[in-house]
């Protein structure tokens, strides 16, 4: 049927009221499709239509309807634009590109229940952005560029119960922004927030809320965010789906909130002057201070993570309690939470005194967070985690464990953080790690590590960060990050006096953050090529101080602002090529720079002159002793023969073979007898001009000496031969 024709679809399904419409009644005009659903409630679909402007849909229904506005090309929302749709109680404008909305644009929606803005190119929600939707219960504005909320802009939506932020990107939220609302349901992920007030703002969400999301925001962890922290703890722990992973300070980062401590947030105040400073109440606004062993959500007929899909309502009758979806088994002696979002349990078995994981019993099914922190474990196994396969995270900190089978982890290849600090690990291999490759968070602060072997971290393609602070390390091996993507590495507080580059920190190509701090470096000669590194990277990628300890001359001292010349006088300026920087480029920067020690580079010119002169006094020893021996040997011969030698006879060619002519030339041409012996002055001299000829570079030139037969005087019985 074509779309411009009029269309009714029944459903079999359908109500009395839907029936109330004969088959020549028209439910739609024009392009848009409306289907009949049960309690004569319908659909009207208009979207891609290319409509532009909400007064193109002139109909007027009079009975509730769900209008579909999806991905036409409305930029702006004008004033009574939807005066004439009085009986909508559900509007899509997702994927409009939506850029303002105008005051009282909304106004004749006095029953719409549900209001969908996601995927548009909004800005800011203003005091009077909702005017007119008394009714709305669910709003969802995900994936816009939101940076403002005025704190009046939900005022007059007091049945606002589910609210939809995520994607954008908010900075801060007003005061009093929730005051006139109950929300059960927030969502605030992909945001810029970094901390949570409690006054004016929490205060007023934990009333009514059942579920919070606020992952993927750049939480700053100091002082201020103990509110936050405090608010947490007093809300039902399944409340709170995903972690609050902390982006700020360094020594923090990646860590989950819940997990620290007060006094690692704010270690200059007591827990009375940090709840008095920030007006956080002594007496907790909700008896809900435990982590529920089954959520208190699941006990609401509306419990599900928001998303772009409509929630399908259901009335629960209250003498029945609903069983969760799934059954919840949990080890003996821990606490499990269930997250409706992904059916996924959260077990906690902290401080519980365990010695081997294998007394976890019953094993939980599809487990995601495992925590096992605080008790008596001292070896790891291959086996302890047959059953752990969906585990995303693992924290098995501040135990005593020493000893990490090969494999040990090769059951869990969805895991993405694993916290092993405060262990005593000595030494970290390549097989410790194997099955690990969606691993992207590895912690191992406050171990005994002394060693780590070539390519231990090899095998996880997409690991981000390492903490290896506070250990015992000495020296990193080659080869020691190939192979991964690391962006942040703390190696504070080791005993580090030098650091190679090449083969070790030039595989830091994504390096954002690194620590080097409390080392005792020591700025000689070999800790050049560090420096140059360094000093090739933005301050705010090396954190802290890189403080030498030794020589005395430099004790205390940061290691960048030393010269070169300084920490190593002897080292000489060399072009040759030096290690290469994270992102590829050489520190090479001409003749002004050091390079390594050892490193290839010019022959100084010191040594040059004094090989010529040796060379140029051995050659002038040389010949003298061969003139020497000549003129004796010539003194022996008869005078008639002495004066048959003609010196001239000599005869240099330098240039390459050619066959002689058979004739004997008239001149140039030296006559001997055929005694060998008679070669002697030719050779003689001959020597000695090659003797001379590097020092005046004729050698370059130079391409063959011969000394060959001419031919045989008849007359005296004598060979003639040519010296070329």
């Amino acid at each position: 049927m074509h779309p411009s024709s009029p269309l009714l679809l029944l459903s079999s399904s359908r109500s009395s009221l839907c029936l109330n419409f004969s088959p020549q009644t028209s439910l739609c005009e024009g392009v848009c499709v409306c289907v009949c659903v049960k309690e004569g409630i319908f659909h009207v679909h208009c979207d891609s239509k290319g409509f532009t402007n909400v007064s193109q849909i002139s109909q007027i229904w009079s009975r509730p309807f769900k209008l579909n506005l999806q991905r036409n090309s409305m930029r702006k929302l004008y004033f009574n634009s939807f005066l004439h749709l009085n009986n909508a109680i559900s509007i899509n404008l997702g994927n409009n590109a939506l850029q303002d909305i105008h005051a009282g644009a909304f106004n004749g929606l006095g029953i719409l229940k549900r209001l969908f803005l996601h995927e548009n190119k909004l800005e800011v929600f203003r005091n009077d952005t909702f005017l007119g939707l008394d009714s709305l219960e669910y709003l969802q504005a995900d994936y816009n560029v939101i940076k403002r909320i005025e704190s009046g802009a939900f005022r007059h939506l007091h049945k606002l119960r589910v609210l939809i932020l995520n994607d954008n990107l908010i900075p801060v939220l007003p005061n009093y922004l929730f005051r006139s609302v109950s929300l059960t349901h927030l969502d605030l992920r992909g945001n810029r927030l970094k901390t949570l007030p409690y006054k004016g703002m929490l205060e007023y969400v934990g009333r009514s809320l059942m579920e919070i999301q606020l992952e993927e925001n750049p939480w700053n962890c100091v002082c201020e965010i103990v509110q936050l922290k405090t608010w947490l703890e007093r809300i039902p722990y399944t409340a709170l789906v995903g972690e609050i992973t902390c982006e700020y300070p360094f020594h923090l980062h990646g860590k989950d909130l819940r997990e620290i401590k007060r006094s690692e947030l704010c270690p200059l105040l007591s827990d009375a002057e940090i709840e008095a400073k920030l007006g956080i109440p002594r007496v907790p606004f909700s008896n809900e201070n435990t982590w529920p062993t089954k959520p208190s959500s699941m006990l609401s007929s509306f419990h599900n993570t928001a998303s772009s899909v409509e929630h399908k309502e259901r009335v629960v009758k209250p003498t029945k309690r609903p069983r969760p979806p799934i059954p919840i088994i949990c080890p003996a002696g821990c606490i499990c939470n269930l997250h409706i979002n992904d059916l996924g349990l959260t077990v906690n078995c902290k401080e519980k005194g365990f010695h081997n994981i294998s007394e976890l019993l019953p094993r939980p099914l599809n487990a995601k967070k495992l925590y096992l922190s605080g008790n008596l474990i001292q070896k790891i196994y291959r086996s302890d985690f047959w059953n752990f396969s969906s585990l995303d995270l693992l924290h098995l900190g501040n135990n005593r464990i020493s000893y990490v089978q090969e494999g040990a982890f090769i059951n869990l290849p969805n895991l993405k953080s694993l916290y092993l600090n405060g262990n005593d690990i000595e030494r970290l291999t390549p097989g410790m790690f194997r099955g690990l490759q969606m691993l992207s968070y590895l912690y191992f602060e406050y171990n005994v590590i002394r060693e780590i072997q070539p390519n231990s971290f090899s095998l996880m393609p997409n690991l981000q960060l390492v903490f290896l602070n506070d250990n015992l390390l000495r020296s990193l091996p080659t080869d020691a990050f190939a192979g991964t993507n690391l962006a942040r590495l703390n190696l504070r507080n080791n005993y580090f006096l030098s650091m190679p580059v090449r083969g070790v920190l030039e595989h830091l190509h994504s390096i954002v953050q690194i620590d080097l701090h409390q080392n005792p470096w020591e700025c000689s000669c070999d800790i050049i090529p560090l420096k140059q590194w360094l000093e090739k990277l933005s301050s705010v990628i090396v954190v802290g101080d890189v403080l030498c300890k030794t020589p005395e001359f430099a004790f205390g001292k940061d290691l960048r602002s030393l010269e070169v010349e300084v920490i190593c006088p002897e080292l000489k300026y060399s072009s040759g090529p030096s290690p290469a920087l994270p992102g590829g480029d050489d520190l090479t920067t001409g003749s002004s720079d050091m390079g390594e020690a050892g490193g290839r580079g010019a022959v100084p010119l010191s040594v040059l002159i004094l090989s010529l002169l040796i060379l140029f006094i051995s050659a002038v020893f040389v010949a003298a002793g061969l003139f020497a021996f000549v003129l004796r040997r010539r003194k022996k011969l008869p005078f008639r023969k002495r004066s048959e030698v003609d010196l001239t006879g000599i005869q240099m060619q330098c240039r390459i073979f050619e066959d002689p002519p058979r004739q004997s030339s008239a001149g140039n041409i030296g006559t001997y007898h055929e005694d060998t012996r008679e070669l002697d002055v030719s050779l003689t001299w001959g020597f000695f001009f090659l003797s001379l000829l590097p020092l005046t570079r004729m050698y370059k030139h130079l391409e063959a000496v011969h000394i060959k037969f001419v031919g045989k005087d008849r007359k005296r019985g004598k060979k003639t031969y040519i010296l070329k």
